[in-house]
Formats: structure tokens, C-alpha cells, sequence
């Protein structure tokens, strides 16, 4: 059986947890298992709500470390050479903890299509492809035929 927590040990767990987010961390900042912790949450209700309120609050602080980081790139605060690996992973965190970073993706217009496109790798051509050719205008002088611009077959004529 794992031992019990008193109540420094439980305040330096919600400490750590404040700061870096991570059960492994806490536990490993406390010198006791991450087994133990969940235990003594499963024990003690109020343990449990304060070490869930503490690991949200964490993971904002570690959202809020990565923008800093990556804004101090942006705006070059930072004298140093740009590290990309910190750079990239103070992105993916702040990604994976701060809703809404990357913000939304919306799709401005819609494209209607009248080829549907089989392949985008020009195929040989026939003896027998001798269909009459639809011309397309590019708007610069020259027409071209669908079969230039890309190989499929027209399905609304």
C-alpha cells in the first residue's frame, strides 16, 4: 500500500502542478509515485478537485510560457539564435493547451467543377482518343483544350 500524504506534501503537489501541468512532474518534484497521488485523490474528494483545478490552471501556464516564447521570436526580443526545435515545440504546446490558437478555418468560397480529375499524371496518347476537343480560354490569348490542362473527363457539357 502506498503512504499517505500530509498536508505539505499535498500543498507542494498542487505547486508543482500549477506550474507544470504534469502528474509526473508533481509526483516526481515530491519523491513519491504518480500511483500514490491518484490514490489519495480516490481518499480525499477535496485533494482530488484541487489537483484537477491545479493541472487546468498548469496547462494554461504552459500555454501562456509557449506564446511568450514564440512571441519573443516574432518580435525579435530574442538576441539569441532562433532555436527552431524550442520554437516548434513552444507551438505545438500552445496548440495542444490554449483553445483556439491556430484560431478557426473557414472556407471563403466554393468551387464548382465540371472535370472530374482522374489522375494528375499525363497519360499517353491513344490512336483511338479521336474525340473532338473542348476549348478552354485562359484569358492571355491562347486556348487550350481540357486534355492540356489536365487529364479527366468532362461530366457536365
Amino acid at each position: 500500500m502506498a503512504k499517505k500524504l500530509n498536508h505539505e506534501l499535498k500543498e507542494s503537489v498542487i505547486d508543482a502542478l500549477r506550474f507544470h501541468g504534469t502528474m509526473v512532474y508533481a509526483a516526481k518534484i515530491c519523491d513519491v509515485s504518480v500511483r500514490t497521488l491518484n490514490e489519495e485523490m480516490r481518499r480525499s474528494e477535496v485533494f482530488k478537485r484541487r489537483v484537477l483545478e491545479a493541472r487546468a490552471e498548469g496547462k494554461t501556464n504552459i500555454a501562456d510560457r509557449a506564446i511568450e516564447l514564440i512571441k519573443s521570436y516574432a518580435y525579435g526580443e530574442n538576441t539569441e539564435k532562433t532555436d527552431r526545435n524550442r520554437l516548434t515545440a513552444a507551438i505545438a504546446l500552445a496548440n495542444a493547451y490554449e483553445p483556439g490558437f491556430r484560431g478557426q478555418t473557414i472556407v471563403q468560397g466554393r468551387i464548382d467543377h465540371d472535370v472530374r480529375v482522374i489522375t494528375a499524371v499525363p497519360r499517353p496518347k491513344y490512336a483511338i482518343e479521336n474525340k473532338p476537343k473542348k476549348l478552354l480560354d485562359k484569358g492571355r490569348g491562347k486556348a487550350h483544350t481540357i486534355e492540356e490542362v489536365i487529364e479527366g473527363e468532362v461530366i457536365n457539357e
